[in-house]
């Protein structure tokens, strides 16, 4: 047995031509990026003669494919998903949905079912251009499947939460709007809030910039810079990258605040500037924190969603 919603976007997504032409940008950006950041390490002609520096280019494809791989998701979502329940109310199409057998919550897991299916066809079509971290050495199985599981979780999340903030929209230019706009609003209010926190807190001459580290770890950038590190150092290799710098700083932040997430402004610490050099991630994840966050405004979200739906679409007209 099948969602008949979800039946029904499969067959509508997959007989057009824009699924295909998504998915040929998609591995393009992707191929893209592999070759420039082999072009910008390899250049020097030593990489085929150090086999250290060849695990260190390994690990630093994985690590740029699989930020230019969250990014991309980050944007899909909010265009693929936005005018799931919103687009049925404008067409007027909701209202026969309604009266069928099915259950607002069908109706909702269906339509967000529909939008992670194509999701899993662009990563799993990824899954080549992973392999050639792995072919370097930079990598193994494990972590590549690591992180495309961690992608492909956030991506489920947002999704739910695009496909609820659809439900609450009338036109789909308006939950268009709404979707990127909360998309944006979930990538930088923390880090925003950190940083100005951070600010504020070091114009006092010699204190201590320890703001609360949990703010960084709502951040979609965060958990997958989080659940992709190692088991030792933050600072794995050489260079820098998005997911590389967001982990130093989730390390720094936790030491500033004494080996706590929610620490609100502690005393300083003046042994903290040094643990941070060691870069151990000990405690409660930061991953495992920030997924937890999402999963609970995901649930909200879609509480509101159902309620929404249960509404007949003739009262909102």
């Amino acid at each position: 047995m099948i969602n008949p919603v979800l039946g029904r976007e499969i067959r509508e997504r997959m007989r057009t031509g824009r699924a295909f032409v998504v998915l040929g940008v998609f591995l393009s950006l992707l191929i893209l990026t592999v070759y420039l950041v082999y072009q910008g390490t390899g250049s020097t002609g030593e990489i085929q003669v150090d086999l250290a520096r060849q695990t260190r280019l390994g690990r630093d494809l994985y690590e740029w494919v699989l930020f230019v791989m969250l990014a991309l998701v980050l944007f899909f979502v909010p265009g693929l998903t936005a005018g799931a329940i919103a687009g049925e109310r404008e067409r007027q199409t909701l209202l026969p949905l309604q009266v069928t057998l099915l259950r607002p919550s069908s109706i909702l897991v269906g339509k967000v079912l529909a939008a992670m299916s194509f999701l899993v066809l662009l990563l799993v079509a990824s899954l080549p251009v992973m392999m050639v971290a792995y072919l370097l050495g930079g990598i193994r199985v494990l972590d590549g499947l690591k992180g495309l599981g961690i992608v492909l979780l956030v991506a489920a999340l947002l999704t739910v939460m695009v496909a609820s903030l659809s439900s609450l929209a009338k036109r789909v230019q308006t939950a268009t709007l709404m979707a990127y706009g909360f998309t944006a609003l979930l990538i930088l209010i923390g880090p925003l809030l950190y940083f100005t926190m951070r600010v504020a807190d070091g114009s006092k001459g010699n204190d201590l910039e320890n703001p609360p580290a949990v703010l960084l770890v709502i951040n979609p950038i965060a958990i997958v810079a989080d659940a992709t590190a190692g088991s030792g150092s933050a600072r794995q290799s050489d260079g820098g990258n998005v997911l590389r710098w967001s982990r130093e700083q989730l390390v720094e932040a936790k030491s500033y605040n004494g080996e706590s997430w929610f620490a609100w402004f502690p005393d300083d610490d003046s042994g903290a500037q040094f643990r941070v050099i060691n870069g151990r991630r000990e405690g409660f994840p930061a991953w495992a924190l920030g997924t937890i966050a999402l999963s609970l405004l995901a649930a909200v979200l879609s509480y509101f969603a159902v309620r929404r739906l249960r509404t007949p679409a003739e009262v909102e007209r």
